[in-house]
């Protein structure tokens, strides 16, 4: 596998290549093809990621500045030693399926019609997120953090949410569910 350390890259290189230390900006990458690819602490900042192929992608203190990341299948990466952080990224229609997201930070990010299946997610907190038409089924939100968020539309019967924060705004997509209507 090639090794790429310590470099500002403006492209990908290769289908399985290792990057180490990288810096990635304003690239647009859209549907690439980086099947078995590493990246160790990288950063891509104002970026195009959509559609890009994860399968088995190692991320590992990994961060995304302002990128596009939409139609993303994230539960196709290789999760040994996992950690990726999103800062006010565009992560729309994109799947987390049976992940644990201990290692994940979503923060200011706008998550449209994003899927949240069978996903570990304790103490998570989606700092300033749109979650407008996000969806989480058979998740566990244990002392998960929806204080500052926007649009939830959570069933409180088909996840965990023990102990999770809500604010009065988006507690009321715990009843969305219930049509029904508070004035």
């Amino acid at each position: 596998m090639k090794t790429i350390e310590d470099k500002k890259c403006s492209a990908f290189a290769t289908e399985r290549c290792s990057y180490l230390d990288c810096t990635f900006e304003d690239m647009d990458a859209k549907g690439a093809i980086i099947k078995g690819s590493e990246f160790e602490d990288c950063i891509f900042t104002r970026c195009d990621l959509s559609l890009v192929d994860l399968t088995d992608v190692s991320f590992r203190n990994v961060r995304f500045v302002e990128c596009m990341m939409q139609g993303m299948i994230f539960h196709r990466l290789n999760l040994f030693l996992f950690s990726m952080h999103f800062e006010n990224c565009r992560l729309d229609q994109s799947l987390f399926y049976n992940m644990d997201l201990k290692s994940c930070k979503i923060q200011e990010c706008q998550l449209r019609q994003v899927v949240f299946e069978d996903c570990k997610m304790l103490k998570f907190s989606f700092k300033n997120c749109l979650l407008e038409g996000t969806t989480f089924d058979h998740c566990d939100l244990t002392q998960a953090d929806f204080t500052e968020v926007v649009g939830l539309d959570l069933d409180p019967e088909r996840n965990k949410i023990k102990g999770a924060r809500f604010s009065p705004q988006s507690a009321l997509g715990l009843l969305n569910k219930y049509q029904i209507k508070i004035e």
